[in-house]
């Protein structure tokens, strides 16, 4: 594992959401109450998958690269395309395109099923030097 992934799992925010690697482009978000946004519903907050999902994406884009500077987030489309559940989540990430400034990354959560996601993001990240 790169030094960057390897931080990268260390930061706050992965810690606060309790994000592990599952693999060289997999995450697993361990369920917490702390992660519901609705208590109606009893549904992951979407900031909280959207975050996850970056998370996901950085360690990929890390893992590909093996640098040891973190990537940043230029911009995100995220599509929430169901409800989750107030369980444990998976993500896997994929990237697209690796340039010199530039990488292209896209990222898929789910819960039980991995052929239902829950979210499907792109992320565009400055590819670290």
């Amino acid at each position: 594992m790169s030094k960057a992934r390897d931080a990268l799992l260390a930061s706050p925010i992965a810690q606060w959401l309790d994000v592990s690697a599952d693999g060289e482009d997999a995450c697993h978000l361990s369920f917490h109450e702390r992660h519901i946004g609705n208590p109606a519903i009893r549904a992951i907050h979407g900031g909280v998958v959207e975050a996850f999902l970056e998370v996901t994406a950085q360690c990929a884009l890390s893992a590909a690269t093996d640098a040891d500077t973190l990537p940043q987030t230029v911009n995100a489309d995220i599509d929430y395309l169901r409800s989750s559940r107030a369980e444990d989540m998976h993500a896997r990430a994929k990237v697209t395109r690796l340039g010199r400034r530039v990488a292209f990354v896209e990222a898929e959560a789910w819960q039980q099923d991995e052929a239902a996601p829950v979210a499907v993001a792109r992320f565009r990240l400055h590819t670290p030097s």
